[in-house]
């Protein structure tokens, strides 16, 4: 607009301002423009970042830019924030990135379960029911579709050859491969530690089918269909649970928590944080949720948003 705006108001709840024109006022939110000034401004003073890894901190070719790196290990060599992940990925490839970076904050892994890496001690990680693995191999064998089980140390895969290929050529980082899943033949019989986590796995177009009948025949679950598999953990266990639980365990209120996402995993824990950001790439859902919108990872979108608490 080109009329003086003779006023500005910020509202109660810190995210919108008002401007106010003669007996006009109008709202506005901020999304895209959030600086280090305006959060000051708003009274916003982030004590823990909880950023997802695909998509956010690394780029859509897998790969960590250097100038997103070197702004992470700011926040985490300065100690003024404590910064971590949260990631749908198994602990086979989260560990190696945790390490990497050198975190020292409990981190979140196969969608909500959380390990303190400072004394490799699991603090939540609840198991699936046996009744609800055996309800999702019946619909698995039906439609012919891979599953894998996540356990709080491995992953295991009960696939077929095509699928098998591409789970195994996975890498934490691109051009990094430290640690592999096991192919199994029995998901009921050959996982040795307890499921936390199953992922029914098809590059298929109908995968919709496969998720309409796990939420209709699998219980005590919570279910999230992404763009190749569809997720399945206990109904405790998500990343808006892991967000709250790690806050609690170090002794920061949500409000003062900053989730950064792209996904459709992501939205309980932009739910949950006391500010939420969104990449562009995010899908809409998650983009209208957010308090701040960042550009894509390939871009850089997550040193963005670590410039907001600078």
């Amino acid at each position: 607009t080109n009329e003086k705006i003779e006023e500005w108001i910020l509202s109660a709840d810190g995210r919108s301002f008002w401007m106010r024109n003669g007996f006009s006022l109008i709202r506005c939110y901020y999304r895209r423009n959030y600086t280090a000034e305006m959060m000051k401004r708003c009274g916003i003073e982030i004590k823990l970042i909880m950023s997802d890894i695909d998509g956010t901190l690394l780029t859509s070719e897998n790969n960590l830019l250097p100038s997103t790196e070197k702004a992470v290990r700011k926040i985490i060599d300065d100690r003024k924030c404590a910064f971590t992940l949260s990631t749908g990925r198994s602990i086979i490839y989260t560990d190696p990135l945790v390490e990497y970076l050198n975190i020292q904050t409990p981190f979140a892994f196969s969608g909500g379960a959380i390990i303190d890496p400072r004394e490799s001690r699991v603090l939540f990680a609840p198991v699936i029911e046996l009744e609800q693995i055996e309800k999702t191999v019946v619909i698995a064998e039906k439609y012919n579709v891979g599953i894998l089980a996540h356990t709080a140390n491995g992953m295991f895969c009960q696939v077929n050859d095509k699928d098998w290929l591409t789970i195994r050529s996975l890498e934490w980082m691109i051009g990094r491969q430290d640690t592999f899943p096991k192919r199994i033949e029995d998901i009921g019989n050959e996982v040795p530690n307890e499921i936390i986590r199953l992922d029914l796995f098809a590059e298929v177009n109908w995968l919709s089918k496969v998720w309409e009948e796990v939420n209709l025949k699998v219980e005590k679950v919570n279910v999230i269909k992404m763009s190749r598999s569809i997720e399945i953990t206990d109904k405790e266990m998500d990343k808006g649970s892991a967000i709250r639980r790690i806050s609690k365990f170090l002794g920061i209120p949500l409000k003062n928590t900053m989730a950064i996402g792209d996904s459709l995993n992501d939205v309980s824990l932009l739910e949950a944080a006391g500010f939420g950001v969104a990449m562009e790439t995010a899908p809409e859902c998650l983009k209208d949720m957010a308090d701040a919108l960042v550009p894509s990872s390939d871009e850089g979108g997550l040193e963005k948003a670590l410039q907001m608490i600078a």
